[in-house]
């Protein structure tokens, strides 16, 4: 079967047995439902002259997966602009997050973008120490030459952390990073969902990898 049909039938949950999985990617990762929060965004940027069309298909499942998972801190590398950030911690005041962002432009226009949330948010331009509930990675922020990418995220995290990759497709050093999280023991879920990929670390669960 090629790998078309395979995502396409796995998308609607055919041959998923894991009771988790098939709830997970019919539920949460296919969920096509909106939210308030989605508008409120939408309204924040616009009131702060950027475009909502910005926001995309990537940004709405961010808010569903921490929706889902409740994690009390993330950490956001290659957060960018600021609006992913937004959807990371639109779900909970609780929710604390740590962006990472390299360009200084960028980091100007999320510190304006995100003002409102300074008791939830730090943007920064090198990742900290410590452990997070959730890990986001844009794979468009450039690490140093011969990062192992997999080791830093293995640090950052616990057994009940999850992974988002984003551009995991744009270009062979990107889809080569991917394909070694996917072959490690340790990524225990994989979901692959061509541009993006999830990750879910628990040792419970059986090594499985999905394409959908």
């Amino acid at each position: 079967m090629s790998a078309f049909f395979q995502r396409k039938r796995t998308a609607k949950g055919f041959g998923v047995h894991s009771p988790f999985a098939f709830y997970f990617i019919t539920k949460i990762i296919n969920e096509k439902l909106p939210y308030n929060a989605y508008f409120d965004i939408e309204n924040h940027l616009s009131n702060r002259n950027i475009n909502p069309k910005e926001i995309c298909e990537t940004h709405y499942l961010s808010f569903r997966l921490v929706n889902y998972f409740h994690p009390k801190n993330i950490l956001e590398i290659g957060s960018e602009k600021g609006i992913n950030t937004l959807f990371l911690t639109a779900s909970s005041k609780k929710t604390t997050c740590v962006g990472v962002e390299s360009d200084p432009d960028k980091i100007a226009v999320a510190q304006k973008l995100l003002s409102h949330k300074k008791d939830q948010i730090t943007i920064r331009n090198t990742i900290p120490s410590g452990t997070f509930d959730a890990i986001f990675f844009n794979l468009n922020y450039e690490l140093p030459k011969n990062t192992n990418v997999t080791e830093i995220l293995i640090e950052h995290s616990n057994d009940r952390t999850f992974w988002m990759m984003t551009n995991i497709d744009r270009n062979k050093a990107t889809k080569s990073i991917w394909k070694k999280i996917k072959d490690d023991e340790r990524a225990r879920l994989t979901f692959d969902k061509k541009h993006l990929g999830i990750v879910i670390l628990n040792s419970n669960y059986y090594k499985l990898n999905y394409l959908i």
